[in-house]
Formats: C-alpha cells, sequence, structure tokens
C-alpha cells in the first residue's frame, strides 16, 4: 500500500514538472516553478488591497502553500490600509510550552518559512510591491492536495445558504458533503472540507449566544402578532436565562377540543445545547395519528415547573381538562398532576416500566425471566389472575426481596392494562406514541440547537405532521376503503369511520364471524353471554354483559371501553342475536369517525360555539377562519394558486 501512495506521488510530483517545470532544491530551499504571470515582482501595482491579496494566493495555489495575513497597518486619520504583509502559513514558529491535556492535540505546522509579500500604498492610491520572498524551507503541496489547504478553501454564499438548508432539515454533514461533491463535480472542487463547515457553524451559534432568551420572546411574540390565538409563556431567572417556557399555536389549540380527551405527557428528551428537557403534549387524532397539543421546555424537573407547566397548559385549553393523561412514574410530576387536574384519571406509561426491568434485574433473571413478565403484564385474563401469575413468577425468580418489584406491585391499579382497560385511553395505553414522535422529531432538531432554532425546526416538523394529517383527511374524502362483502354493518361503518379506524372495526368484523355466543345466565336486569372461537382448542372465552333497559353489551376484553373500538365479541353477539343489521350510535365513538371536527364550531382558541344567538359575530368568524384555513392549505401547494388566492384577497379588502 505505501508504494502505491509513493507512486501517486511521483506522478503528481512528475504532473508538476510538465506543466510548470520542476521546483528547485537546493540546502533544504524550495523554489516554486509557476506560469510566468501568475508570479508576484517588485514594484507590481494593484488597483486595491484586496486584489493583492486575491493575486499572491492564486500564486500560492498554483505553487502549492498557504497564506496568512502577517500584518496590516493603518492610517489613523483616514483608517485607510497603507501597507499589508502576507506570508507562507508555515511562517514562525510553535510555542514549546507544555499543552493542556485537555486541548486537541494538534501538529505542528510552523516551520520557520521565510516567503512572504508585502505591498505599501502609493500616493496616487495604488497598492505597489515593495517586499516578495519566493523561497521556502519546506516542500510544497502537490496538485493533487492544493484544494487542503486553509487559504484555499472557503465556504461560499450559495454553500452557506444550503448549508443551512439542509442543516435545518436535519441533514447530517457527511450527507451534506456528498450533496456538495455532486454539485461540484468532485470532492475536490468543494472548495472546503467538514471541518470549514463546522467551524462556520460554530461562529454562526456564537453570535446568536447571549441573545438566544431575547431572540425566543421576539419569535413568540411575533407569532402572536400574525395570530392572536397564538399562547406562549416564558420564565426567565434573576440573570435573565430561561428557566421554563410553554407554546401553543392555534391549530394545536382547535386539535385539542377535538381530541384531548386523552393526553400523553413525556420528559425524557434533552433537544438543545443548554440541556433543557422537552416537554410535549401529544394524543390521537381521528386517523390514529400523533398529533401535538402543546409543548415545553424545562430547566429543571421539579413539583414547582410541574405545577406552573400545568397551570400554563390548563390556561391555554379552555375546552377543560383531559379524562386521562398517561405519564411516568417521576414523583414530582405525580404531585402536581393530584394537584392540578384532580379530576383527571392518572395512568402511569407500561412501556417506561417494562424498560426498568432490565436496570432492576441482574442479566440473568431478566433474560429467564423477562418474558414471563411481560406475558403476566399483557396477557392476564383478568385482575386475579395476574395476581396470581405475577407472585408465581416472584416465587420461581427467588425475588420476593427485589425492593423495585414490590413497589411496582403495589402501584399496578396505575400501569397494569388488565387494571386500567375499563378507562378510554385511544390506544395509547404507553407512551410507544411518545417515543414514536421523539423519533420524528430527532429528524428535525439537533441537541446543539440554540432554544430559537430548536423551535423554528420544531414547527417545521409540526407542519410535516400536520400535512400527513391532512393527507388521511383527502384520502377520506376521495377514496373509499375495500368491502370484502356486502354486509350492511361493514358498508355503513366504511363510510363512517376514517380509513385507519375502519380497517381495524373490520378486522375485529370478520374475526366476530368465527365466533359461537352462548346463553348462560339471565337476571331481572341483565343477560350474560359466552363468547368463544369455533373450533380452536386453548381459546379465551369472553363473557358479554348486557343491559336489558339499555340493551348495552358490555365485553369482558374492555376494548371497547379503552379503545373505542367495538370488539370481535361484542360484534359477534349483536350478529348471532340478529339484534341489528347496522351498529348501533352507542357504539361508534364519534372521535374516530370522519365527521368529528363537522359537527362542532370552534373558535381560534379551542372552545365550542353553542349558543349561536348570543356569538353570531364570533360564529361567522369562526366558520371563515376554518373555511379559509383550507382554502390557503391547498393553495400554499402551488406558487399559482397562492398567487390568484393573494390577488382575489387583495380585491376583497
Amino acid at each position: 500500500m505505501g508504494d502505491t501512495n509513493d507512486e501517486i506521488e511521483d506522478h503528481s510530483e512528475g504532473l508538476r514538472e510538465r506543466l510548470w517545470g520542476s521546483s528547485s532544491n537546493t540546502d533544504s530551499t524550495y523554489l516554486p516553478q509557476v506560469k510566468p504571470d501568475c508570479k508576484p515582482t517588485l514594484g507590481q501595482e494593484f488597483a486595491s488591497i484586496d486584489d493583492v491579496q486575491a493575486f499572491y494566493n492564486n500564486y500560492a495555489k498554483e505553487a502549492g502553500f498557504s497564506t496568512r495575513i502577517n500584518s496590516s497597518k493603518k492610517d489613523k486619520e483616514t483608517n485607510e490600509i497603507y501597507r499589508k504583509e502576507y506570508v507562507c502559513s508555515k511562517e514562525g514558529s510553535t510555542s514549546k510550552g507544555v499543552r493542556s491535556e485537555t486541548k486537541r492535540r494538534r501538529g505542528i505546522s510552523r516551520e520557520g518559512c521565510t516567503a512572504k509579500l508585502a505591498a505599501i500604498r502609493s500616493k496616487t492610491g495604488k497598492y505597489i510591491v515593495t517586499v516578495f520572498v519566493e523561497d521556502h524551507n519546506h516542500s510544497l503541496a502537490t496538485p493533487r492536495k492544493v484544494h487542503l489547504l486553509r487559504s484555499h478553501r472557503n465556504v461560499t454564499d450559495v454553500q452557506r445558504v444550503l448549508y443551512k438548508q439542509l442543516t435545518e432539515a436535519n441533514v447530517p454533514l457527511h450527507q451534506q458533503i456528498s450533496i456538495f461533491e455532486l454539485q461540484a463535480g468532485g470532492i475536490e472542487n468543494i472548495g472546503c472540507i467538514g471541518k470549514d463547515l463546522y467551524n462556520y457553524e460554530s461562529t454562526m451559534r456564537k453570535e446568536m449566544k447571549g441573545d438566544d432568551a431575547d431572540l425566543l420572546f421576539e419569535h413568540f411574540t411575533s407569532e402572536k402578532e400574525k395570530n392572536s390565538a397564538f399562547y406562549f409563556e416564558i420564565m426567565t431567572s434573576d440573570e435573565d436565562h430561561i428557566n421554563r417556557c410553554f407554546w401553543a399555536d392555534a391549530i394545536s389549540r382547535r386539535g385539542y377540543s377535538y381530541f384531548g380527551d386523552v393526553v400523553v405527557f413525556d420528559t425524557t428528551y434533552n433537544t438543545n445545547r443548554y440541556g433543557m428537557i422537552l416537554a410535549p403534549f401529544v394524543g390521537v387524532n381521528n386517523h390514529g395519528q400523533t398529533i401535538v397539543f402543546a409543548c415545553a421546555l424545562l430547566g429543571s424537573e421539579t413539583t414547582d415547573s410541574f405545577v406552573w407547566l400545568f397551570e400554563q397548559f390548563k390556561k391555554a385549553m379552555p375546552s377543560g381538562p383531559p379524562k386521562m393523561i398517561i405519564t411516568d412514574q417521576d414523583p414530582a410530576m405525580t404531585k402536581a398532576i393530584k394537584q392540578c387536574l384532580p379530576n383527571t384519571f392518572h395512568r402511569y406509561c407500561s412501556w417506561h416500566i417494562l424498560n426498568k426491568f432490565s436496570e432492576k434485574l441482574n442479566a440473568l433473571i431478566y433474560r429467564d425471566y423477562y418474558r414471563d413478565f411481560q406475558k403476566c403484564i399483557w396477557e392476564s385474563y383478568n385482575m386475579e389472575e395476574f395476581d396470581s401469575r405475577w407472585k408465581e413468577i416472584i416465587t420461581k425468580s427467588q425475588l420476593n426481596e427485589n425492593e423495585w418489584l414490590q413497589s411496582m406491585y403495589e402501584i399496578r391499579s396505575k400501569w397494569v392494562p388488565i387494571y386500567l382497560n375499563h378507562v378510554f385511553s385511544a390506544g395509547m395505553s404507553s407512551s410507544q406514541r411518545v417515543e414514536s414522535c421523539h423519533a420524528f422529531f430527532k429528524r428535525y432538531v439537533s441537541k446543539k440547537d440554540s432554544l430559537v432554532e430548536f423551535v423554528v425546526r420544531f414547527n417545521r416538523a409540526l407542519a410535516r405532521q400536520r400535512h400527513e394529517e391532512l393527507h388521511a383527511d383527502h384520502i377520506d374524502i376521495n377514496e373509499k376503503p375495500v368491502i370484502k362483502l356486502p354486509f350492511a354493518m361493514e358498508k355503513q361503518m366504511s363510510e363512517i369511520y376514517t380509513r385507519k379506524m375502519f380497517y381495524k372495526f373490520q378486522e375485529e368484523f370478520w374475526n366476530s364471524l368465527l365466533y359461537t355466543t352462548e346463553l348462560v345466565n339471565e337476571s331481572s336486569d341483565c343477560y350474560m353471554y359466552k363468547i368463544k372461537r369455533e373450533e380452536e382448542c386453548g381459546s379465551r372465552v369472553r363473557e358479554i354483559v348486557v343491559e336489558k333497559n339499555q340493551n348495552f353489551a358490555s365485553c369482558s376484553c374492555k376494548k371497547f371501553e379503552s379503545e373505542g373500538i367495538p370488539c370481535r365479541h361484542i360484534l359477534s353477539y349483536l350478529s348471532k342475536m340478529k339484534i341489528n343489521s347496522y351498529l348501533p350510535d352507542h357504539y361508534i365513538l364519534k372521535r374516530w369517525t370522519q365527521f368529528v371536527k363537522r359537527d362542532k364550531v370552534i373558535d381560534e382558541i379551542g372552545l365550542e360555539i353553542i349558543d349561536f344567538s348570543n356569538k353570531s359575530f364570533l360564529l361567522r368568524r369562526s366558520a371563515l377562519f376554518e373555511l379559509a384555513s383550507k382554502v390557503i392549505d391547498h393553495a400554499a401547494h402551488s406558487e399559482e394558486a397562492s398567487k390568484i388566492l393573494q390577488d382575489n384577497l387583495h380585491q376583497a379588502l
């Protein structure tokens, strides 16, 4: 491999000799051989000092060395440069003092080279070369390596704009270099290296540092001026450092009025250079997509911080608190929720707890028994079965003294599904939805971001997320889902549910055809049925209780209560008992339908307008705002459509 490299270098030197002649090397002196018109001469005149620098740097590139400014002198009265000296970058010597161990290890680049050029300003205003030392005391770079020398590298304005755009989209640097390489026709033609881009980014961030709090406040104020429904609050320390900030825009606040029954709140992701915690409030829309209701950045996770945050959330969402909130087990958070959201059902995240098993159990126990714990948690038929299976695993694994497992068992009613399935959770039984949300936003934000950079990039990701919701709405309007057979109930729900929810219903509906229904008990106020899958040994027998006065069936699996989609067992009962060819209204949860947004008139901050007689102005304004938002969303995809809309709006004014 070394011989091959030597051959490449020899070939490069040979190429230099054929093009420019050989470098003279006598007593370790290197004399560049370049084209005559590229070489500076004493007495040579230039119109400006910038022309001097450009000419000498171009000469250096041809010769194979890098330049830097050694000194610059200005006239005190006119502040104009009257003398400037440029030297080879290897001029001088490196300090031999002991370096700090914390500093980066850098090679020695200074070799005491005396090559230089100086120019002075004449009475005519032109600059004249007065000093030119041609010889170098070191070898010169070959043409293949010249583009790596510092003075021949430069991040152009075009590259800066593209770099900024790619960085805002969170494109990694190595991928950015590949894009620049394709544009330039080769990596050697880019004109800069990755280090230069890093340095440019570092310079920009240093310029912003210190003004971050003011910039963030200006950004939020600007957003509120654009739309008065934008809500934000910032709390700073005595040193004017941001401790907490919270924001929610008009779209998020309206979204909460439709889908704010269940909220997932998580604080496990550091997002910016200050180490502040991202605290998003997220939910799920009628398409089963994650949506963001509000967001916060917190400097600490204390009860006081969480109380402040939940109070801000309540102010921003006047339609009322959520019915359920899902969080991790943070004690400070738990205390704050109890204080601020006393009527909200607080559920711990099962996924977070399961993730801790690998930390709380030794490797062998985890390997041998974790799967048993998973089955116990997710597959237990009822509370009694869970308790029995849990105790059996504890005994087998000899974990009776494990304090963490004991504490988890004591609070099982806050995180084990079988204890919680009677409460609606919109299918968000764990914070995996938040984890996937984090993964989504991570594609757009970076831990190097300043606060205002983070918020801007976060909003860009939010816009992408909302476009996916818009696209799902578009599909529901313009496409119909595939129906397997012409059952009246299946066709009915294909026209009511959103596409995603319909396919969930369809799966339950078709599985319901495989079950048998048997009446096992009757009392004065209810019937009890057993539902079992036909010809399948070991299948679970489910119980359905039907209230006589309401004709409402409740299944022991609690799927309808927890997810809002009727389970296969209830559908089997309705079908086999021939009660109705169509699904009764009380089994259709409105939040999963295509019409959930059409049946409510919501103002900008998320309040439903009910008293039309007293709020005719608000009603008209809200209806117009909703219509205008849809028109703008469609027009924004086309420059031509945007111009037409702008022209028409100006005419309307």
